[in-house]
């Protein structure tokens, strides 16, 4: 705790930083200090201009992802010597963790006149793997080298690509800065609804609540993503690949979720025929990139909009209980630091007014960190030309810079704070005029509320009252969302209880295994029941692909639709849940002031570190570091279940090699399912 205070105190040394600004500002006159203020505000405004684009975060995003693209286009061209748009698409879909499941990798162990020397010598001989048929899974070391490859555009893609696509989508929907214009948005909203409460006409209504939703950013969201699904099912149904309406479906939402249950097949031609992977038109291919390149943000974009409300109904009551439950002793005493810096760190004085409390309850929240606060008060400190502890107009906007109109939603939002000001007046004056025994009253009776409050806040989050916190609501809808997708396939599929686990899982959380197929049961002699009207009597089957078709049946095309909304739920509601519960696990509410205390912790045993004198010490010490860090234990954990990947892949009948264990293992969490399981028995 006195490392936390310390720590506090000076915030990455804090108070030595104000020191030296105090000094530097005493010896400047106020004009040269609000010179000094304009030319730094100057240079933000240059920055933020087309000329200086390459500083912008944005840009930097960019950047990573095209040298990212093209340096898996390069890979997959030389190596497999696939087209362009070929190796294009193989790229994104594997680095983006979508995983259609076609082509693979193993093709090349089994291609004619390979032009490359190198590869050629690791596809012959020695370098090839057995056939299943021959105790093997197949294969070659060839085809192991690009596996590995595609392990590391993995890896890459879903962190530092997925990371640089979620910055560029919130540069273009929600750049920084633009709070006030959401309020405006919001105010807006509720001046429409207003209105629709006033207006005596049903058409009025209409045509304001239209208005309501064009401004609702669910709803943009939800037309946008309409359009892009849209757009997939008109390619399936119109183009060459002969897919019927569902498997259209099936195939825009597989492929923007991740999911990639059905890829492009290389059939061509009307009538449909067969051809080789290399004489299949490349636009095929590069349709089915560019759809998943732009669909891929545009579908988190929309789910993450849409999914809004639900954790918002989930977390309510935890983020109430939050706010009222009652502060530790430890928990005030950092509190009391975080208002105004005071000379010397010597801390607060021992009561917390208004701004503080609001600090704290966003720390406690989870919304906001102390890093954060710390760097607003020195950006504060820093604006303050005039140490007044306020800041001028003039400390803020730039003298003589282009004149901005003003926004045409600005006397909205004005209104609002008007009013919500005058609120807070008449609560003062209606307190102003109650008498000492009717404010003394008053008083007891809100901390009486206030301790009640404070009671069930505690309850709540005992074990009694479990079903009321947001992981168990959580827990519950993702248990029933399994439960119902496998008692679907064991009926409908009519595969085994595991079997039906595994699958819901995979193809609801967008892994995508290649197998089982769907369309499998159209093959089958034995589906009895519901699902049986739909396979076997006359119409119901697909043609072929050897004669021309696509393959299938309707009873596939029905599990299909069901799984398209499985996956909807399941990259929503199901992965707000598994969120939410990864939350309440790792950093729960409330415990913003334990990691404080660890960040100090961190920072003293460091110290120690450059004070200690033998190399060994700080081994010891930097080891008790590492070990403390939430990064290492990620790592760690991270490491472990891959290592659990890959002796499955090895030890099992599955019979992989180390490399294809490692990009099983690595495709499967990262959900691109690139290597799912063969039907394979033990070995002779």
């Amino acid at each position: 705790m006195v490392q936390v205070l310390g720590a506090m105190a000076h915030g990455i040394k804090y108070e030595e930083q104000l020191d030296g600004e105090a000094r530097v500002h005493a010896q400047e006159t106020e004009v040269e200090r609000l010179k000094k203020q304009h030319a730094l505000l100057e240079q933000i405004e240059a920055d933020k201009s087309w000329t200086r684009v390459y500083k912008q975060p944005w840009f930097l995003c960019t950047l990573a992802f095209v040298i990212w693209l093209f340096a898996g286009i390069a890979w997959y061209a030389l190596w497999h010597e696939w087209n362009f748009w070929l190796a294009y698409y193989y790229h994104l879909q594997a680095g983006l963790s979508i995983g259609f499941g076609f082509p693979t990798e193993d093709d090349i162990c089994y291609k004619e006149n390979i032009r490359s020397p190198v590869v050629r010598y690791y596809t012959e001989g020695k370098h090839k793997w057995n056939l299943p048929e021959e105790g093997g899974r197949g294969g070659c070391h060839a085809a192991d080298i690009s596996k590995a490859v595609t392990v590391m555009f993995v890896l890459t893609g879903s962190s530092i690509i997925a990371s640089s696509i979620g910055v560029i989508a919130q540069a273009l929907t929600a750049p920084s800065g633009g709070w006030y214009k959401t309020l405006i948005a919001e105010e807006k909203i509720k001046h429409l609804q207003q209105m629709a409460a006033d207006s005596p006409g049903i058409a009025d209504d209409v045509v304001i609540f239209l208005k309501i939703l064009v401004l609702k950013s669910w709803f943009q969201a939800l037309c946008c993503i309409t359009v892009w699904i849209a757009a997939g099912v008109l390619y399936g149904m119109l183009s060459d690949q002969n897919m019927t309406f569902i498997t259209s479906l099936y195939y825009a939402v597989s492929s923007i979720s991740t999911a990639g249950l059905e890829s492009p097949k290389t059939i061509q031609g009307v009538p449909s025929r067969l051809v080789a992977i290399d004489e299949l038109n490349p636009a095929h291919w590069a349709f089915s990139g560019i759809y998943v390149m732009i669909g891929v943000p545009l579908y988190g974009w929309a789910l993450s909009a849409l999914a809004s409300g639900y954790v918002e109904w989930v977390t309510v009551e935890d983020a109430d209980n939050t706010l009222h439950e009652q502060i530790l002793e430890d928990e005030f005493q950092i509190m009391d630091y975080l208002g105004y810096p005071s000379s010397g760190g010597q801390g607060g004085d021992g009561q917390i007014d208004m701004f503080e409390f609001v600090e704290c309850q966003l720390l406690r929240l989870n919304l906001v960190s102390v890093h954060h606060l710390m760097e607003i008060k020195m950006r504060f400190i820093d604006l303050d030309i005039d140490d007044s502890g306020t800041i001028d107009k003039d400390e803020l906007i730039l003298p003589g810079g282009e004149e901005q109109p003003a926004h045409p939603g600005m006397s909205y939002a004005m209104e609002a704070l008007k009013s919500i000001h005058h609120e807070i007046e008449d609560m003062r004056e209606a307190r102003n005029r109650l008498t000492t025994e009717e404010k003394t009253r008053l008083n007891d009776e809100s901390q009486a509320l206030a301790m009640e409050k404070t009671k069930e806040a505690a309850l709540n989050k005992t074990w009694g009252r479990f079903y009321r916190q947001a992981w168990f609501k959580c827990l519950m809808t993702f248990f029933l969302w399994v439960m119902t997708a496998c008692i679907f396939y064991t009926q409908w599929q009519q595969w085994g209880f595991w079997q039906s686990l595994y699958y819901s899982i995979q193809a609801g959380m967008s892994v995508g295994f290649p197998l089982p197929s769907e369309d499998a049961m159209c093959l089958k002699s034995s589906i009895v029941g519901r699902a049986g009207t739909f396979i076997y009597p006359e119409g119901m089957m697909y043609l072929p692909e050897a004669d021309g078709g696509r393959g299938g049946c309707r009873a596939g095309d029905f599990s299909k639709l069901f799984t398209t909304l499985l996956i909807l739920v399941g990259s929503s509601i199901i992965a707000s849940s598994i969120g939410i519960i990864a939350v309440a696990v790792l950093n729960p509410p409330g415990g913003w002031y334990k990691a404080v205390i660890k960040e100090a912790k961190l920072q003293h045993l460091k110290t120690m570190a450059k004070k200690s004198p033998g190399w060994a010490d700080d081994v010891a010490i930097y080891l008790r570091i590492l070990v403390n860090q939430n990064l290492f234990r990620a790592a760690c954990a991270f490491i472990l279940w891959l290592v659990t990947g890959i002796l499955f892949g090895i030890f099992s009948d599955q019979r992989m090699t180390f490399l294809t264990s490692l990009y099983f293992a690595v495709t499967s969490i990262a959900t691109a399912g690139l290597e799912g399981l063969m039907p394979l028995g033990a070995p002779d």
